[in-house]
């Protein structure tokens, strides 16, 4: 597969927009709206799975078909970092998008219930691989000033797509007929794949890390993630990621209803679960530009802590404007750590090795996201006096502070992942590649250029 080139820009990715960059930014959008769609829209057509009469489904099984998307996810995740590591970022991102689409037109003509759950697999098989080949790319390609923001922009499209699906649905489906749902999102990616083909371009920093030299053994991919000295700090990222995606799916499945514990109508609360998007969407790109001037691990060590407190604060009994912006601030910090974190992984490990970071600890962190809703479903059947349900639910913010202060910061490498060391000092070809020797050191002023 092709690679577009860059223009003659001395062996670096142009800044400006209207470059490679700004297109792999654009593409980048497309793609994770495309992700987005396809994961809300089983939600958003299970009341018609369960009223499709040739197929007299129960709720025990449209929950099990709802099951295999997150466990393909899981598999997509831990699978991805290897192969976008070993064949390139452009190209894993395209086959992860050519298979979310595959699985979506699956899903459009499933004549079983059957070959349906399988196209539900294979759209979370694709789906957790986008964003672990994805997020290298963009964070190599965008200039050091700007990795969080860019980061941010992108993982914006997940929002995005899923407010798409909902009006999808909301336009086209009536009666007692699923299909139209999966067929829209299929075809969307038809649309975005010749486009992300034509315009996403390849990350210059890993070209040069591949074809300088080749990596030495264990120097790349899973195999350096998992073994000393990186080993201590990749579990930190996993548990960090497990308890992100906690909070972002126990509050988004939960928060309603813990607010209407807390006596609030029904109405007002799922107006908390709208500001809680909303703070994690636009709060979250505040935080990033935060991160690109004061380093990722004080800012996520910061949107823990701001998560942790603003989840205290929303068993209060306070005004409702300033309740709102409580809710606001809990979703910059609680969900909008994400996006953060990412970066904070790949500022952490050679350009060998990114791509399989990423995607193990987002991998791992997916427990997180299925003992989200469980812990919430625990808390609330425990019948606990409402103010307690939320201080509980702040104690996995906690600890993602604590572990964002135990964690390394970025490694020795320099920017990005490669050691600059003056001309004719540098590292011989033979070392090209090799871990050194501690990923624990304290992380660079972000934005600070040799």
């Amino acid at each position: 597969m092709s690679t577009p080139a860059f223009p003659r820009t001395g062996g670096k990715p142009p800044r400006s927009l209207s470059t490679p960059t700004g297109t792999a930014l654009a593409v980048g959008l497309a793609v994770m709206t495309l992700e987005g769609f396809d994961l809300v829209a089983f939600g958003a057509t299970t009341p018609l799975l369960l009223d499709y009469r040739p197929w007299d489904l129960t709720v025990a099984l449209v929950g099990l078909l709802g099951s295999l998307t997150p466990i393909g996810m899981l598999v997509g995740s831990l699978l991805v970092g290897q192969f976008t590591d070993r064949f390139g970022r452009r190209r894993t991102t395209l086959v992860s998008a050519a298979l979310v689409s595959a699985g979506m037109f699956a899903c459009a003509a499933a004549p079983l219930p059957s070959v349906f759950g399988a196209g539900r697999f294979v759209v979370g098989l694709g789906a957790g691989a986008i964003y672990p080949a994805m997020a290298p790319l963009i964070f190599e390609l965008a200039p050091d000033r700007r990795k969080n923001l860019y980061s941010g922009i992108v993982q914006c499209g997940t929002p995005i797509g899923g407010a798409f699906a909902a009006l999808a649905a909301n336009t086209l489906l009536s009666g007692h007929s699923f299909h139209a749902e999966y067929l829209v999102g299929g075809i969307a990616g038809l649309l975005v794949l010749p486009m992300a083909y034509a315009w996403l371009p390849e990350s210059t920093e890993y070209q040069r890390a591949v074809t300088t030299s080749a990596p030495a053994p264990g120097s790349r991919g899973v195999r350096l993630v998992l073994k000393p000295p990186y080993l201590t700090t990749t579990l930190l990222f996993c548990a960090m990621a497990a308890l992100s995606f906690l909070l972002i799916f126990g509050m988004n499945t939960w928060l309603p209803e813990l607010m209407r514990t807390a006596d609030y109508p029904l109405r007002s609360s799922q107006t908390f679960l709208v500001l809680l998007n909303l703070g994690a969407t636009v709060g979250g790109l505040a935080m990033a530009l935060l991160a690109d001037r004061a380093g990722s691990k004080g800012a996520v060590t910061a949107s823990f802590a701001l998560g942790a407190a603003a989840i205290v604060g929303m068993s209060a009994q306070l005004p409702l404007p300033v309740l709102y912006g409580i809710v606001v601030l809990g979703g910059c910090g609680a969900v909008g750590v994400q996006g953060l974190l990412n970066v904070y992984i790949a500022r952490t490990y050679p350009v060998t090795a990114r791509a399989s970071a990423v995607g193990v600890a987002l991998g791992v962190g997916r427990i997180g996201a299925i003992a989200g809703p469980t812990l919430g479903g625990w808390l609330l059947a425990a019948d606990l006096a409402p103010r307690w349900n939320f201080i509980l639910f702040a104690v996995p913010a906690v600890l993602g502070a604590v572990l964002a202060q135990a964690a390394g910061g970025r490694t020795p490498h320099g920017r990005g992942g490669t050691r600059r060391t003056p001309r004719g000092h540098g590292r011989t070809p033979r070392d090209q590649g090799r871990p050194t020797p501690t990923p624990r050191a304290q992380e660079s002023a972000a934005g600070q250029t040799p």
